[in-house]
Order: structure tokens, then sequence, then C-alpha cells
């Protein structure tokens, strides 16, 4: 999953174990990717705003069931060689252990991409 595409432009993550930062490269273009990233976190998170449109930079908030801890996932788009470059920060706002959870939602976010991409 975590590629070495290019130089990540999110935030660093702590040294705590309650994030996950990395990016993956998709052969879709920058609006197909938008669209599906919009409607997956329509459904899936808690709220989800486009915190920047012209560099295509948007903010969801997870919550954690039961708990209803939040957890914040910030992606960035960019186009690079012809594909798709998704950005992605997962992190607890909260704790220092999250259980595995960001990474978890990192690859179900970008495995719903994929099967949206590949229909």
């Amino acid at each position: 999953m975590a590629g070495n595409i290019s130089n990540n432009p999110l935030p660093q993550c702590p040294d705590s174990p309650n994030c996950i930062r990395t990016e993956m490269a998709f052969k879709a273009g920058m609006e197909m990717v938008f669209e599906y990233l919009s409607q997956i976190f329509e459904k899936d998170a808690f709220e989800f705003e486009v915190k920047d449109p012209k560099r295509i930079e948007l903010h969801a908030v997870y919550r954690i069931p039961v708990f209803g801890f939040k957890d914040d996932v910030n992606v960035i788009l960019d186009e690079k060689e012809g594909k798709t470059v998704v950005y992605i920060r997962s992190a607890s706002r909260l704790g220092e252990y999250d259980l595995g959870v960001n990474k978890r939602r990192v690859k179900k976010i970008f495995r719903k991409l994929n099967d949206k991409i590949k229909k």
C-alpha cells in the first residue's frame, strides 16, 4: 500500500502508533478519484468537507463506535506521471494507541476506491 511516489505533503505522524501517513497512485483521472473519495466519505465518515477545492484537499472525521472518539482523515490529490496520487493521513485525536484502527481504515478506503475505479 505505502509507496514512495513523491514527497507526501501532509504533516508527519507523531511518534505514537495512532496515526498512518501514506500514499497510493491510481490509474484514473483526478476528477474521478475525487468523486469516488467523496462518495466513500459521504457514506462512511461522520462528517466530511472539501478543505481546498483548488488543491483538491479533503477532510473527513470518523467516529469510533461505542466510545465516540473522533479520528481525522486528510487527503490531498495530485497528478503524477499520468496517475492520480492519493496522499492520506489518518490519525486519532485522543490516546496513544488505536489498536490498528487508522491503518485498517486507510486500507479500506484504498480498497473501496480501487473497486470503484475498476468498475
